[in-house]
């Protein structure tokens, strides 16, 4: 798993030329330069989108028809006007991608079956700071109305700013002079959901409005667009969790499992999001335009949690023997006594702001050299704030205790029936339960304060050429270098809650109302603002110094140098047209980290600082090729390396330490008295062979398409977490001094890697292709199977590859009719996949395997044709129309329930305007 990936540039350029001169046969009897009129088969043709769903179907399938890649492409119905509240939704719905619900709303993006961090999101071409924890976009925060599409490039070439190993997603906004015409369009939504105010004090409905502002100046030479979106968002959630399942063996039923511990909660959430996009076009003179453009988001989000976490098994709860009800082996229903359950009244915020910055400025002209300098900066400031406050009927060691009985015959979860009435706030005082954390607050602690900040910001800064050939091969040479300099770092704050004085519980707060909790069979509990507890001086707060703490605050600086190359091909076969490019980056890469290694708890923890620094070199070659056959039909090849940088998280450079004595003979320092876990600052990237081959088929006018895509990705480095040798001359120990100061640290390292391979399918159909009767009917079908042996834990052969599902699938059936109204209706499935799954705040890293899935959505709407009201549109939207849950199970076994994550169905209703 150690070997270390050194690239060959001789190699891989005889390689990449080698396949360039089979496939294309450069021989002089075999090509004929395109020159007698024939040019134009390339050219994109003339297409207007209509503001029918149709309209942007084949806006989008032109796209993907010219360009030079394998891309798949999204185009906005009209300005202001695609269809779902984030980019992420109508991502998701394209061939071979997906995403993960994350409290109900898709947020992070898959392509192909990789996890979303092999997927690189750039704005306008350019690469952009994240608001995750790590560099995958979560597009969740990008506004559809503020977006005029977005190109997914599957596969890469020289000229493409950044790439992916999955693919590359570039969001796009308007550009006012290719827009041509002055173009005002708003739109007003109320929208809600069908499960209700689950929490005491949370909203089920908001707003969501959007303007947008178009025009050309000075008789068309300047071109401005500004918009602004506000989003009001709630959300409503059920959401069951269990412990786990511990199991043991008894003399009536043999070896039996049984329920060790849950933890049920309704969720509330409210996402306000204010979005702004602007642009100015200007040709400044006959060779010279010059394009600026920002975005800014302000993304708030605030989630209400409040459940009753009921420790039983794994805690001083006893299970009453002769209670059981067991079916195969499994204990369905029963009663555990001395049951002290945590009544938690949580919450979690998120104030992100992502600023966005670009100037590009094109220099052209005819017949000589052209060229091009843009200049990007974005950045994120996130600030999280997470806080448990905790309740119940007083301590497991001076309380009142509950005896709770249990069902799991239901599938989705356990439904309990406590004898303690949880709605009355008499019964309940602010303690600590469990007496969890009891190391640092004397008789444990009454909740828990964690304040995570992340910072990102990233410049980047690309000069290039481009010179148009005189060559019966090549059509154009391009050159540039493009320099990327990127820091981002995340600090977590942590604090226990305490009582002032040493006391170990208080009065309940003042309540706000009654939380349902009918969803496992509890009629309720008595709910309190928590942080109205927390500003009012309830708590005494007591900083977290343990280790697990400090050493994962992190901070990672990158340099990325890159040169590329590119020729773009324009020839002939035979009396086949060929276009495509051959092409090369060479990338130099700097990377730094600093932070602490740390050891210890309480007032026993101790820090030193390290940092540590790391470079290397990738020689990445491209080849595209397109075959422009008979009929509208396109045979494309692609061969390229494929690179994508490491979870910075993982490259921090502090660590957990720990000094054994006990274990000072052994002789093998890996295993030594010295270890520890943490980052690794020279991990170097992702790096594939990747291999695509793409048959498309375009009906005549405008009548769709489509296309069958097998792709083949051999991933030669992966990462996995193995033991590496560290020196910790210096650090502190106790007892003798140890006869090494060697000593193993578990931490990410470039392995092994494995394949990963696939076909995509889609058909995009109006049905006026198959029957006049049938015209204003449409259909867009598409479906995606793959595989891979790529195994992420080298311990587990089972383990599967994050993100991963074999087969993903979407439907959309559409109609629309001359006279205003369309209906349609989509669903998208994706089976089952191994995902990060966390119940609320700050994604951590808690990985199970989700069920498959079906998620349906539909609109409504009708625009009218003239009076008054012409260009307005009124809308109504469905989502998640089947109540579709998330659930995990542990192992195989269905009714071992870990999550059962219910959303319902939300709607908005609207209307669009547009002149």
């Amino acid at each position: 798993m150690n070997q270390k990936y050194t690239p060959n540039p001789l190699k891989q350029v005889s390689r990449i030329s080698s396949a360039a001169l089979l496939l294309l046969g450069l021989s002089t009897n075999q090509i004929a330069h395109s020159q007698d009129g024939d040019d134009d088969v390339f050219n994109l043709e003339a297409f207007k989108v209509t503001g029918s769903f149709a309209g942007s179907l084949a806006a989008a399938a032109q796209e993907k028809k010219f360009k030079p890649t394998i891309v798949e492409a999204i185009s906005a119905e009209d300005i202001g006007k695609l269809p779902d509240t984030s980019i992420a939704e109508s991502l998701a719905r394209l061939p071979g991608m997906t995403s993960q619900r994350v409290n109900g709303r898709s947020q992070v993006i898959s392509i192909r079956g990789f996890p979303s961090e092999f997927t690189t999101g750039l704005l306008n071409g350019r690469e952009l700071a994240t608001t995750s924890n790590n560099r995958d976009i979560e597009y969740d925060q990008f506004p559809a109305e503020l977006l005029s599409g977005a190109t997914v490039f599957k596969t890469t070439e020289a000229a493409l700013a950044t790439q992916g190993i999955s693919g590359t997603v570039n969001l796009q906004t308007v550009r006012p002079l290719s827009h041509g015409k002055k173009t005002i369009a708003t739109n007003v939504f109320y929208e809600w959901t069908e499960k209700g105010a689950l929490n005491a004090g949370s909203d089920d409905s908001g707003i969501r409005f959007t303007g947008t502002y178009i025009d050309q100046l000075q008789e068309g030479k300047a071109g401005i667009a500004f918009g602004f979106s506000h989003t009001d968002k709630p959300g409503q959630g059920e959401q069951w969790q269990a412990w786990g399942y511990p199991s043991g063996d008894t003399d009536e039923y043999g070896n039996i499992s049984i329920i060790g511990g849950a933890k049920p909660f309704v969720r509330s959430s409210s996402l306000e999001r204010d979005s702004f996009m602007f642009v100015l076009e200007n040709e400044v003179s006959e060779n010279v335009r010059s394009t600026f453009d920002a975005f800014y988001s302000n993304f708030a989000e605030t989630q209400l949690l409040r459940g009753i976490e009921l420790p039983l098994w794994w805690s001083s709860a006893q299970f009453r023997e002769g209670s059981e009800v067991v079916d195969d082996s499994f204990v369905v229903e029963g009663i555990y006594d001395n049951v002290y359950g945590v009544v938690r009244n949580d919450i979690a915020t998120r104030d992100a702001d992502v600023y966005a910055l670009g100037w590009n400025v094109e220099f052209e002209k005819p017949g000589d050299w052209t060229a091009e300098a843009d200049i990007a900066y974005s950045k994120v400031d996130r600030v999280d704030t997470v806080l448990e406050s905790y309740s119940g009927t007083g301590s497991n060691q001076s309380g009142i205790p509950d005896t709770v009985a249990f069902n799991m015959s239901g599938g989705t979860g356990a439904v309990f029936s406590p004898t303690i009435d949880y709605t009355e706030p008499s019964n309940l005082v602010l303690s600590s339960p469990q007496g969890w954390g009891g190391n640092i607050v004397p008789g444990g602690q009454l909740g828990y304060l964690k304040e995570p900040q992340t910072e990102d910001e990233l410049l980047q800064i690309k000069v290039g050429a481009k010179r148009e050939l005189d060559n019966q091969t090549f059509s154009n040479l391009q050159v540039g270098l493009r320099f990327t300099d990127r820091s981002k770092s995340e600090a977590e704050v942590g604090k226990y809650l305490a009582l002032p004085d040493g006391a170990t519980q208080a009065p309940l707060p003042t309540t706000i109302g009654t939380t349902d909790l009918s969803f496992i069979g509890i009629a309720g509990m008595a709910s309190y603002d928590p942080i109205a507890a927390l500003n009012s001086g309830t708590y005494q707060i007591i900083n977290n110094p343990n280790a697990d703490v400090v050493a994962v605050d992190w901070n990672v600086d990158e340099q990325i140098t890159q040169l590329y190359s590119q020729l773009d091909i324009d020839t002939r076969i035979g009396d086949t047209p060929v276009t495509g490019a051959i092409g090369f980056q060479y990338v130099f890469s700097e990377q730094s980290s600093s932070g602490l290694a740390a050891s210890g708890e309480g007032d026993a923890v101790e820090t030193l600082p390290v940092s540590d620094s790391h470079s290397y070199e990738d020689f990445v070659p491209s080849l595209n090729l397109n075959f422009l056959l008979p009929q509208d039909q396109y045979l494309r090849f692609s061969a390229a390396r494929q690179i994508m940088r490491q979870r910075m998280s993982d490259m921090r450079a502090g660590y957990q330490f720990s000094y054994t004595p006990a274990r000072a003979n052994i002789g093998d320092p890996i295993d030594g008295p010295w270890g520890g876990s943490g980052g690794n600052t020279a991990l170097e990237p992702w790096r594939a062979n990747a291999i695509d081959l793409s048959y498309e088929k375009y009906f005549k006018d405008g009548m769709g398409y489509w296309s069958a895509a097998l792709f083949y990705k051999d991933l030669r480095t992966f990462a996995y977490k193995q033991k590496q040798i560290r020196d910790f001359t210096g650090f502190p120990f106790e007892g003798s001094t140890p006869a090494t100061f060697l000593g193993g640290v578990e931490v990410p390292q470039n392995g092994s890697g494995g394949s990963v391979q696939g076909v995509e399918l889609t058909l995009s159909l109006p049905g006026e292709k198959l029957s006049d009767s049938l015209k204003g009917f449409g259909a867009i079908l598409n479906a995606a199977f793959t595989d891979n042996n790529v195994q992420p834990d080298p311990n587990d052969a089972n383990t599967p590859l994050p993100g991963f599902s074999d087969k993903v699938a979407s439907a959309t059936f559409y109609y629309e009719s001359e006279n205003g109204f369309a209906a349609r209706i989509s669903g998208r499935y994706r089976s089952e996949y191994r995902a990060n799954v966390s119940s609320f705040g700050p994604r951590g890293e808690d990985f199970r395997t989700v069920q498959d899935e079906t998620v349906i959505d539909a609109q409504l709407s009708y625009a009218f044709q003239s009076g008054s009201l012409e260009g307005a549109s009124i809308i109504l939207q469905g989502y998640n129309l089947n109540d579709e849950p998330l659930v995990t199970y542990e192992g195989n076994d269905p009714r071992f329930v870990r999550d059962y994550q219910s959303y319902g169905p939300s709607y908005s209703v609207g209307m669009s305007y547009k002149f």
